[in-house]
């Protein structure tokens, strides 16, 4: 088994804890970071056992962003050598944002740049009173290149994601729930606490009809309505065939908590 150094990676019933570890560094993202966080969402979207992943950060910080140092690297960097990395970076977001299982991230503290878009990759995020985001990338005269631009103009709109992307502003925790950016704040000192017992509702929930209703969701925005309806009535005939349908009507009939096993 893969051994983590600048991340943790966690299994608890069923859900799967992946928290960024270089709190020194406020989670700054480095290479061996964007290459563990591939692993991890890869390992974690395979495991049948798993049915929610959580996605934190150590110390201070969400994640304030790439490494400077790492920027620094990278700079002038061109062609076939920039695409494997920018291959390798991509690949937990991508990961995170198409896995059958729901993703949720909590966030504090800051989560810019690229610990912004990781946060977007999620399904959902819950933040804590203290936590501010912004896409830094144009300070340096980069773009958002992580999937971040994509899920902030379908959250947000592509005018208020163009301000956010172009200016590079900060958003604080109230805004960001106000815009949709966030589902929902906690008290930073519960931050923890309230993100589990969130992503618990979803590992107790049925699988399929998550692992279904997730893609059809993410692609409502790219799909016209009938093809929609078309695509929910082959899903709904897999959910209506399942043993957890099943097991959910008799739980209602017997007035006890269902037990889903995602078949």
């Amino acid at each position: 088994m893969v051994e983590f150094e600048s991340i943790t990676y966690g299994i608890h019933d069923g859900l799967a804890t992946i928290e960024l570890a270089r709190p020194d560094k406020l989670n700054a993202m480095s290479s061996q970071m964007f290459n563990e966080l591939g692993e991890a969402a890869e390992r974690a979207a395979a495991d049948p056992g798993i049915r929610a992943v959580l996605v934190k950060g150590q110390g201070r910080s969400f994640s304030a962003g790439i490494d400077i140092n790492l920027l620094g690297q990278l700079a002038g960097t061109r062609g076939a050598r920039f695409r494997t990395f920018a291959r390798t970076a991509q690949r937990p977001y991508l990961l995170l944002a198409q896995m059958e299982k729901p993703t949720i991230a909590a966030v504090h503290g800051h989560a810019f740049g690229s610990g912004f878009q990781l946060a977007l990759a999620c399904d959902l995020r819950i933040a804590a009173e203290d936590a501010t985001f912004a896409m830094l990338e144009v300070r340096f005269g980069l773009i958002p290149d992580l999937g971040g631009g994509h899920r902030l103009a379908r959250l947000i709109g592509p005018a208020r994601a163009k301000e956010i992307v172009w200016t590079g502003r900060e958003i604080v925790a109230k805004e960001a729930e106000r815009i949709g950016l966030v589902n929902r704040i906690v008290p930073a000192i519960t931050l923890d606490e309230q993100a589990e017992a969130y992503a618990r509702e979803l590992v107790s929930a049925p699988p399929i009809s998550l692992a279904l209703s997730k893609s059809l969701l993410n692609r409502a925005m790219e799909i016209p309505l009938e093809t929609s309806l078309e695509r929910e009535a082959q899903a709904q005939t897999a959910c209506v065939d399942s043993e957890d349908h099943r097991e959910a009507i008799q739980a209602h009939l017997d007035k006890r908590a269902p037990r889903f096993t995602g078949r």
